[in-house]
């Protein structure tokens, strides 16, 4: 589940840049916009997305991926 398109997540891998994504498994808890609200937000089914940044160091998301209580988010690359 990300705000990321296609197209942006190619851009992405194509330049080797880490990236996180979310999972179905996703249930809404907040926890991961909550540490790195940079990076995620919560859509109108209250479930997380990944917005749209150049880079995602420095940005809590290890912090949030250990939050995360149903292990949905990992990173990509």
């Amino acid at each position: 589940m990300n705000l990321l398109t296609p197209e942006q997540i190619e851009k992405l891998r194509a330049s080797s840049i880490r990236f996180p994504d979310v999972n179905e498994t996703c249930i809404g808890c907040s926890a991961c916009a909550a540490i790195s609200w940079e990076v995620f937000e919560l859509d109108d089914e209250w479930l997380s997305k990944v917005q749209d940044l150049p880079s995602y160091e420095d940005k809590f998301v290890d912090e949030a991926i250990s939050a995360c209580p149903v292990d949905a988010i990992s990173w990509k690359q």
